[in-house]
């Protein structure tokens, strides 16, 4: 049994996901107003009366951008023990993003005043867990960035599959991973209209590097192929 790779070269190469850090704020879950979302919801159109830093539970979180014209970007997303809305939090600005739910979400909400006056001068270890899941932001869109200026399309299919795989592999047989993501959102995540991304799985999928694409699964079927799309220009 080998890992493709271990979880700090994982990390290196995130683009899309949050890593989950920020599990330590389950302490104090019950200064927090408990909120239900589902799939599709938009998380601050429920809340217009205070700023608040949000604690995701349970589901799945992204943050998004839509043009005019209708086309979305799907910027990352986030899936329990996570943080969010730090940025409009601290700056004050309007969002000019949208905080949708994935799935269906259980989320916990902390108000300014609550955070800046109880719950961080009581636990200084939050901050730190704060100042994390800021970092970590920070690092996936310096590689979204760097990954849409300098990978073709096939090299940013293959890194998003690869982030999907966490787990240790055998060295023989396909590689099986779960995108959860269809085909019109993952067109989203990669910023390219849908065609143009079932052109280029169709073209992966005749080279036989993948085989077909579904939410639930797609084999890998060429490992050393695959691979080298992933670390293209890493």
């Amino acid at each position: 049994m080998t890992a493709i790779r271990s979880g700090t070269e994982m990390k290196e190469l995130e683009f899309s996901r949050i890593p989950s850090e920020a599990g330590c704020w389950r302490k104090v879950i019950s200064q927090g107003r408990r909120m239900k979302f589902l799939k599709g919801a938009q998380i601050f159109s429920r809340l217009t009366d205070d700023s608040f830093i949000f604690f995701l539970d349970v589901g799945e979180i992204w943050l998004t951008r839509s043009t005019l014209d209708g086309r979305e970007k799907i910027i990352w997303s986030i899936g329990p023990d996570s943080l969010f809305g730090e940025t409009p939090f601290f700056d004050e600005l309007p969002s000019r993003s949208a905080i949708v739910a994935g799935t269906d979400s259980t989320v916990y909400a902390f108000a300014r005043r609550c955070v800046l006056e109880e719950i961080l001068p009581r636990h200084p270890d939050l901050m730190i867990a704060l100042f994390r899941s800021l970092a970590f932001k920070v690092r996936v869109l310096i590689n979204q960035a760097v990954s849409l200026s300098l990978d073709d399309l096939p090299s940013r299919i293959c890194k998003y599959l690869h982030l999907r795989q966490m787990e240790e592999v055998s060295e023989s047989g396909p590689l099986v991973v779960r995108p959860g993501l269809n085909q019109q959102e993952l067109a989203n995540l990669l910023g390219v209209h849908r065609v143009t991304l079932n052109k280029s799985l169709r073209e992966l999928e005749k080279a036989g590097i993948l085989g077909p694409y579904s939410r639930d699964e797609v084999y890998i079927l060429d490992r050393p192929r695959f691979e080298e799309l992933v670390y293209q220009n890493e």
